[in-house]
């Protein structure tokens, strides 16, 4: 692919490069997304971003040249449960489908498990669209 980015308003699915693992991240281009996306994590602290992501399971990025436009960020046991702890998505190209098509990478990757993720007040309506259920039989608790 070329290293050249395309304009949002030219871009297409099939010109993004989908990548796994951490090859081209850095800590600021992730707090840079998550920040765009908006989604609601640590922005203000590089090294427990980093943590986050080199603990990761499974990580999915997609790239529009050397620009990043999404990310996935994955726990799973590999048997029976993947947890999606992130989706994001750059703001000047939601609705190309991005964000469905990294769901799709991680439901191929993480077959036979149970995808579970939590959602905030923003995407409520966005997972129910890809064919997510509510489920009601869960707790939180933060560890102190």
């Amino acid at each position: 692919m070329s290293t050249l980015a395309k304009p949002p308003a030219e871009l297409t699915l099939d010109d993004l490069e989908i990548r796994e693992g951490l090859e081209g991240l850095t800590p600021a281009r992730i707090m840079t997304l998550y920040r765009r996306a908006p989604l609601l994590r640590p922005v203000s602290d590089p090294e427990r971003i980093w943590t986050m992501f080199e603990s990761a399971s499974l990580v999915l990025t997609a790239w529009n040249g050397n620009q990043i436009v999404g990310i996935a960020r994955v726990l799973t046991d590999g048997v029976l449960f993947s947890y999606l702890c992130d989706l994001a998505v750059e703001p000047d190209v939601q609705r190309l489908g991005v964000g469905k098509r990294l769901i799709n990478e991680v439901l191929d990757r993480c077959k036979g498990t149970e995808l579970v993720l939590r959602d905030s007040n923003i995407s409520a309506g966005y997972y129910a669209y890809l064919g997510f259920k509510r489920v009601e039989n869960a707790w939180v608790r933060k560890a102190t």
